[in-house]
């Protein structure tokens, strides 16, 4: 059975001394519902005498009255259920009736094909079970149950904060915490059977701690949870309290209910419909700012719209979403002012495709092939906004062009038939929605048009007006789509520029700035890649600066390219007060951190911030033309592995040792 974890409560003269269970309360209530199944089933095969030993030695204390008239007690929530079971003189309800329903049906069984079944089984649980009992000082309680469960089967992050949390309050006032407190929370992440999804828990748990900011991983959940509140004298009700609400929005970012704002519902099921999770605890620090008054709803609609515009055209215009976890917990982190323009700005920097590269994408990109087909014609069609919309939910995504190819469709499309399947066949000018698809499939554009004009799907009729289909119509219907999905998913309507290059012109052969971060930056990866390959690889992005990894925390790792004076640069950032004072300590004594890359560090604080950075700098002559990247690409490559091999770990062993 595994270890069985108590802590003993206060002796009573004259009483059974109580013990409160932490680890082991699942297997023991189960066992006592199964020796209520035997016992029932003895009594219904006239075991009278044998039933009455079960209950009076294993079930209750027979001369006992109130609580302490059972041997067992489960928490809160199961206590009257468990208390129906035991006594018999009312109808259990919910997971333990079935439990007991389903024992009593095996044991019936059981006992019908062999008398002695019944007292086999119940030999076999009261004597044949192996377990270990710990019982232990209540201060020392918590911290064994985390060390009896380290090597067992693993707990989920949910059952670990659970009983984190349960152990910092006192043992004659856990009934009512659970009951008023953590049960309304644990109440929102239950199941149709009314069953705690412990998955689901979790993650939420996860996202908001990420919601001030740090990223986590999955299974550091529970121990920065601790962490967090362990070294503070935090108040178990005050936290449940602030857990309760925050999982009220929580329901709300995921769909599962409705918000106040008309507007926060709909841009959240704009959002949702992208399957995107990690804005997640960016969008609780968003529902956190507007309660306590520092945006408003509007702000907070503005603020989803503009990361339901962001995921989509980045997707459409090819670019990864790798990263996405880390980025979105920490678009706030930096932010001064007015939120809303900060997230604006943060996206902006972190490669925001603009309307002009995200409506040529949209044209000839393959939507049919690459996912979130009907999401995105559905947004289309209901952005519309028809007094009647047409109900969607049945409807298919329908090729106008269709994937088969025929005699007419091929007469129609011209000697070029083959080019224009090829490279039209699945973009967004050739897709609609349909109710009827299977009876359209590979028909001739002349029979669909008469069926799209019967259609209640606007999107849809609106092919009727067309009175052929080849490459010209696509591509007409494929730029009116994307100048609407610009306006649906919402972006910057220019390039952005990065604030250290405002007025400096064009570079070499009229690129622009925006062309040239993003060559060069592609140029260094793939340089980084053949001759340094044990390097971190990165995406290159029309930006004035690359994050790297560190592998430290508080301390982050940035490339930089000016064009504006002339340099490439390497930064070493040191944020928050954790790490502020290894970098005082550095500038005061730069010697060894010279050395280990061959150059001489400078250093800058930003003002009134826990926030610094050491930086080397190179210049290069005409940085805007190409000719001269290789120079740059040499340095950077020589510098950074100086950094990773020699750099970083003298860092982290610095940090560690302080």
């Amino acid at each position: 059975m595994g270890f069985l974890v108590f802590v003993p409560g206060l002796p009573q003269p004259g009483q059974n001394t109580a013990f409160h269970l932490i680890d082991g309360q699942q297997r023991l209530t189960t066992l006592s519902i199964l020796l209520a199944a035997i016992r029932n089933v003895a009594r219904e095969n006239k075991q009278t005498a044998f039933a009455e030993e079960i209950h009076q030695y294993y079930l209750v204390h027979p001369l006992k009255k109130g609580e302490q008239h059972y041997r067992l007690l489960p928490k809160e929530r199961d206590h009257d259920t468990y208390l129906a079971i035991v006594d018999g003189k009312r109808e259990p309800t919910g997971r333990m009736a079935e439990a007991l329903a389903y024992f009593e049906n095996q044991l019936t069984e059981k006992a019908g094909e062999n008398a002695d079944a019944l007292r086999s089984i119940f030999d076999t649980v009261c004597q044949r079970l192996e377990f270990m009992c710990a019982t232990l000082e209540s201060e020392n309680a918590y911290n064994i149950f985390k060390s009896l469960n380290s090597t067992g089967v693993a707990l989920s992050a949910s059952d670990l904060i659970r009983n984190f949390v349960f152990m910092h309050v006192a043992a004659d006032e856990q009934a009512e915490f659970d009951r008023e407190s953590w049960a309304p929370l644990e109440a929102r992440f239950t199941n149709l059977e009314d069953a705690l999804e412990e998955e689901r828990l979790s993650r939420f748990f996860r996202d908001f701690l990420m919601s001030s900011g740090r990223y986590i991983s999955p299974k550091e959940t529970f121990n920065e949870f601790e962490a967090r509140y362990e070294a503070t004298d935090f108040s178990p009700k005050a936290l449940a309290s602030a857990l309760l609400k925050a999982s009220a929005h929580y329901d709300i970012i995921c769909g599962r209910r409705a918000d106040t704002s008309f507007d926060v519902t709909d841009a959240l099921g704009g959002l949702n419909v992208f399957d995107s999770p990690t804005t997640y605890p960016l969008l609780l620090a968003l529902f956190s700012l507007r309660d306590s008054g520092a945006i408003d709803s509007a702000g907070l609609a503005r603020a989803i719209c503009m990361l339901k515009g962001f995921l989509l055209r980045r997707f459409i215009c090819n670019e990864s979403s790798r990263g996405y976890g880390r980025m979105f917990v920490r678009a706030l982190v930096d932010a001064e002012g007015e939120p809303i323009a900060a997230l604006e700005e943060y996206l902006l920097e972190r490669g925001w495709p603009d309307d002009l590269r995200f409506e040529t994408a949209f044209v000839q990109f393959p939507l049919y092939q690459r996912g979130y087909t009907k999401e995105v014609i559905t947004g289309l069609e209901r952005a519309r906004g028809h007094k009647e919309p047409a109900d969607l939910s049945e409807a298919q995504v329908e090729h106008i062009m269709p994937q088969t190819m025929n005699a007419d469709w091929r007469k129609a499309l011209g000697q070029d038939a083959d080019r224009i399947h090829t490279t039209w066949l699945d973009c967004p000018g050739n897709l609609t929605l349909s109710g009827y698809n299977q009876e359209l499939w590979n028909h001739k554009f002349t029979t669909k048009r008469l069926r799209y004009a019967q259609s209640n799907i606007v999107l849809t009729r609106e092919l009727a007006e067309f009175e052929s289909w080849g490459e010209t119509e696509i591509r007409e219907r494929g730029l009116a789509l994307a100048k609407e999905a610009a306006k649906l998913w919402i972006g910057p309507d220019q390039p952005p520029a990065a604030p250290d290059t405002a007025n400096d012109g064009e570079g070499h052969d009229g690129q622009t700035r925006f062309e040239i971060r993003k060559q060069f930056w592609e140029g260094l990866s793939d340089y980084l890649q053949s001759e340094h390959p044990s390097l971190p690889r990165f995406e290159g992005r029309p930006v004035w600066t690359i994050r790297l990894p560190s592998s430290i925390r508080h301390v982050g790792i940035e490339t930089r390219l000016g064009l504006r004076n002339h340099v490439v640069g390497i930064d070493i950032w040191f944020w928050r007060q954790e790490s502020m004072p290894l970098w005082n300590a550095i500038r005061q004594s730069p010697e060894t951190h010279n050395a280990a890359v061959g150059a001489t560090w400078g250093f800058e604080q930003i003002k009134d911030k826990p926030r610094a950075r050491i930086f080397i700098e190179l210049p290069i002559e005409k940085l805007r033309d190409s000719s001269s990247w290789p120079t740059a690409y040499e340095w950077f490559g020589t510098k950074l592995t100086s950094i990773y091999g020699q750099l970083v770990p003298l860092l982290r062993s610095e940090l560690e040792a302080a």
